[in-house]
């Protein structure tokens, strides 16, 4: 009995820490599928969630040799990484006429952007995992395992709502931007360079400012459609 208790508590962090934790994950997927009908937007997400599951696993059993190499800069090229999936994320698409070559292009644009991100972001998720499980394997499965329903059905549920509000679009974008910008600054090449005060207050900034983008872009779309909409009513009386 005194054995599981620790065990118990160890499962409750751990769990804890997949909701917290799945937040980017989450968000990412959403991102990437907002624009996909259900059905392709939920082969996309299984697709990207498997896939972070994976990275985790893989991530779990190097992290040993991962965190002996000194030199290599994981954070700076992930954050790199992740503010370009941002802003591919974010900024304005053209719609396509061919509906159908449209929707299959972006389910495999959707997919490999979710596989890259969750590259980039998976080494802080497992370091806080097998931190909290304290070396127990059982507990790294356990919480890698819990990370598919979480991120899967959060994802579903995010999605419609970027659909419904276009807002959460870039809300979810700002979260990704400061996630970007914090990896960036917490690389050890960049922590010798920019002081520590100034690492924290420019991934709020970068959040804040894509927020900002974002009003703005639904400020200009809504004023274009009440301009188009007013023209189109012209018409219509002068006929």
């Amino acid at each position: 009995m005194d054995n599981l208790i620790p065990i118990f508590l160890g499962a409750l962090q751990i769990t804890l820490l997949d909701v917290v934790l799945s937040g980017d994950n989450i968000g990412v997927i959403a991102l990437a599928t907002k624009d996909l009908p259900k059905t392709l937007a939920k082969k996309a997400s299984f697709i990207g969630v498997v896939a972070a599951v994976t990275l985790r696993i893989i991530f779990a059993c190097l992290i040993t040799y991962i965190l002996m190499i000194q030199w290599l800069p994981i954070k700076l090229v992930g954050g790199i990484i992740l503010v370009k999936i941002t802003w591919d994320f974010i900024k304005p698409h053209e719609e396509s006429s061919n509906k159908a070559v449209h929707n299959s292009k972006k389910m495999l644009a959707a997919i490999q952007s979710i596989i890259l991100a969750d590259f980039t972001m998976s080494l802080d998720n497992v370091l806080a995992i097998a931190a909290a499980a304290k070396g127990h394997i059982g507990l790294i499965v356990f919480g890698l395992i819990l990370n598919i329903p979480i991120i899967f059905w959060g994802s579903q549920y995010v999605a419609t709502l970027m659909k419904k509000y276009k807002i959460v679009i870039y809300i979810g974008g700002a979260i990704l931007a400061h996630t970007a910008f914090s990896m960036i600054f917490e690389d050890r090449l960049i922590k010798n360079i920019v002081p520590h005060s100034l690492g924290i207050f420019l991934p709020y900034a970068f959040a804040a400012l894509t927020l900002l983008y974002g009003f703005i872009i639904l400020s200009f779309s809504s004023s274009t459609k009440r301009s188009e909409k007013s023209q189109d009513e012209c018409a219509i009386t002068k006929k």
